[in-house]
């Protein structure tokens, strides 16, 4: 496995924290996304924000550990679970039909990917700290 260049676990940090602000700011968006008709995005709205919230957290954690020079392996790890629970929880509720499959599988394999690239991320990093 190749290292991971030094640019790659502060990108992810700040894709985090981007992320995570997108949706305490416009909590409405993500259902909007996955089909909702307006009033149901709104509903579904305190979902976005707690989500919002674990992106800060992940991106201020795997951030905090980059720049202390600690070990980011787990941060970075702790990304990849909280993608594929989120592309669980997609799949879910397309498989449901509650959202659009069409757009809820797309986001499902959207957070797979991320969270398959974050786990060989993690593990490189640890690999390389050896």
């Amino acid at each position: 496995m190749k290292p991971v260049p030094p640019s790659v676990v502060p990108a992810l940090g700040i894709t985090r924290l981007a992320i995570g602000a997108g949706l305490i700011i416009g909590p409405a968006g993500l259902g909007k996304a996955l089909g909702l008709s307006e009033a149901d995005a709104k509903a579904a709205g305190w979902l976005a924000r707690l989500a919002g919230a674990r992106e800060i957290a992940i991106g201020l954690g795997t951030l905090d550990a980059w720049r202390s020079g600690k070990s980011v392996d787990g941060w970075v790890a702790a990304q990849g679970i909280s993608d594929a629970s989120d592309a669980i929880a997609f799949a879910t509720v397309a498989l449901q039909g509650k959202v659009s499959p069409v757009r809820g599988w797309g986001m499902s394999l959207f957070a797979l990917s991320g969270a398959i690239s974050e786990g060989l991320t993690a593990v490189a990093l640890r690999r390389g700290s050896r």
